[in-house]
């Protein structure tokens, strides 16, 4: 087994430890508020559930297709 593999299988498995499934939204905070990662359903609709649109709303993204992340991103949004 590769390292690569072995690596996706074990974030795999803490996944799944966590009990997500494959139709959850994930919304990863730094300490100081800074959304650093969202991850949604590889399927997911046009519109979010409204408790997801509240989230959003917190860290200003209107439209969730169209957020990106990159390592250059300067804290794109915080809570206050």
């Amino acid at each position: 087994m590769s390292k690569q593999t072995q690596s996706q299988d074990e974030a795999q498995d803490s996944l799944e430890e966590l009990g997500l499934d494959d139709g959850d939204y994930g919304f990863i905070i730094s300490a100081d508020g800074q959304l650093k990662h969202l991850f949604t359903p590889e399927e997911f609709a046009l519109y979010p559930p409204k408790t997801v649109q509240r989230i959003l709303k917190i860290f200003g993204i209107k439209d969730i297709n169209e957020v990106g992340f990159s390592d250059t991103d300067d804290g794109l949004n915080t809570l206050h």
